[in-house]
């Protein structure tokens, strides 16, 4: 990922979080109880279970839902699914699954040494409903199958029998063990989907590519065509996937190509239904001018998510970058058919906001750019010896509003940072050790930009 693609999502996960510290995923070991920070009435009880060996709260840029992990047997699993029922939501939704549950909290990176330790049998999950509803509203932050129900997922290859579960009323079934779907452990690992015309609803004929994901040492990350099969009558089945880190891409000819799930597949012998529906491809075309309407050469325009009728993102493969000719144009020809933004990068140059939103196909967009400028800071620490860690933060005058700029970033070694191609408008500044509190921070410093040119800005540490 480019550095300004990284600096405008900086700059919305600052604005789209009024808690700074839910910019992480906390979490921590054991049962002690915890206060109820505001879930649907009868979460607590589900989530403060005996059973509890880990819990954690995510997902970044914005937190709210909480995930608690719980080993136990089918007596514990049947008091805790008896209390789930009664919880006061829209729905309750129990997944079952083959093999043994492991823990994000206690093994978050998948280490051998630590499975065993970190095996789990259940899972519940439950959203403080207004940080589902927030963040929602910005593309990337949730998925297309991310819901605010309360969720249990149960592993049934640990202690719990699934044949003593009681199920209670009010509680729907996803039973997603291979035995469910006609395979058997022997088939291992297999992920078996539809590929559906979104117009039409009818099957399509295509393929199914199984790419391993592959990161590089440089950043980014390489994708290796491993496995590929063709769907007959739009249905396709990949059997025995071996353990990796995988995007799955489904195409038909006449229709854009779609990833349609990521997994990492770690955990034994599971089953996977992929689905999705393709659309049309679509062209947007364009011109990118200059504050005195010029066009302006070179300038990166990138597609946001496309979200298509559905409601859902339609992700493809490849990035939807392009970059604009001598004559400010810009094209892009085989785009999905939906709702889009459009964003442009150029030094020294800005385009305030969310992006310019769209439907496709589009033709003859003018897009203008304003002159940027640079905020060079500089952090004296006097006599005062300097901490290890040390953040500026900038917002907007009067504080942050979705789609206004900002962000934070922490100091080199020559106790400089600098912002670069900020927006013209006045912005406040300030310093404070990292990590550190409120009471540290440097006075307030605002500056106010014009555009085109390079501000410098003193910051006195406390």
């Amino acid at each position: 990922m480019s550095r300004f693609w990284c600096l405008c999502l900086l700059a919305l996960v600052f604005l789209a979080s009024p808690r700074p510290a839910a910019a992480l995923i906390t979490g921590g070991e054991g049962n002690s109880p915890m206060n109820d920070p505001g879930w649907p009435q009868g979460a607590a009880q589900v989530f403060n279970v005996k059973a509890r060996v880990a819990w954690w709260e995510g997902p970044p840029f914005g937190g709210g839902q909480y995930t608690a992990e719980c080993r136990g047997d089918t007596a514990a699993f049947n008091s805790a699914l008896a209390d789930f029922a009664k919880i006061e939501a829209t729905g309750r939704k129990l997944i079952v699954h083959d093999g043994v549950g492991a823990s994000f909290w206690l093994n978050p990176n998948g280490e051998d040494g630590k499975k065993k330790y970190a095996t789990i049998d259940w899972t519940f999950t439950v959203w403080i409903p207004a940080n589902f509803e927030r963040l929602k509203g910005f593309r990337g932050e949730l998925s297309d199958e991310a819901s605010s129900q309360p969720t249990m997922h149960l592993y049934t290859g640990g202690n719990v029998k699934w044949d003593e579960v009681k199920v209670p009323e009010g509680v729907t079934v996803d039973d997603q063990r291979l035995a469910a779907h006609g395979f058997t452990v022997e088939d291992g690992t297999v992920l078996q989907g539809t590929i559906t015309d979104l117009g039409t609803g009818k099957p399509l004929n295509g393929k199914a590519s199984l790419q391993l994901i592959k990161p590089r040492k440089t950043g980014g990350y390489d994708y290796e065509t491993t496995r590929t099969v063709e769907a007959s009558d739009g249905k396709w089945v990949l059997k025995s996937v071996p353990d990796g880190w995988y995007q799955v891409v489904v195409s038909s000819p006449g229709f854009v190509d779609r990833i349609v799930t990521y997994l990492k597949v770690t955990a034994g012998p599971h089953w996977v239904g992929v689905n999705a529906e393709l659309v049309s491809p679509a062209q947007i075309e364009g011109v990118v001018n200059g504050p005195d309407g010029q066009p302006l050469a070179d300038v990166q325009v990138r597609l946001d998510d496309v979200i298509i009728s559905t409601g859902q993102r339609y992700e493809t493969p490849g990035e939807n970058e392009v970059q604009t000719d001598a004559a400010g144009k810009f094209e892009f020809a085989n785009v999905p058919q939906g709702k889009t933004r459009v964003w442009c990068y150029k030094e020294g140059y800005c385009r305030p906001g969310l992006g310019l939103e769209i439907t496709t196909p589009a033709r003859d967009l003018k897009l203008e750019m304003l002159k940027s400028s640079n905020i060079e800071v500089v952090v004296e620490f006097g006599d005062k010896k300097r901490p290890e860690g040390y953040i500026v933060e900038i917002e907007p005058e009067g504080g942050s509003v979705v789609g206004s700029w900002g962000g934070s970033g922490n100091i080199d070694k020559a106790n400089t940072i600098t912002f670069k191609n900020v927006p013209p408008g006045k912005y406040v500044l300030k310093g404070r050790p990292n990590p550190g509190s409120a009471n540290e921070e440097t006075e307030p410093h605002t500056v106010d930009l014009q555009g085109g040119e390079s501000e410098p800005v003193i910051l006195l540490a406390k």
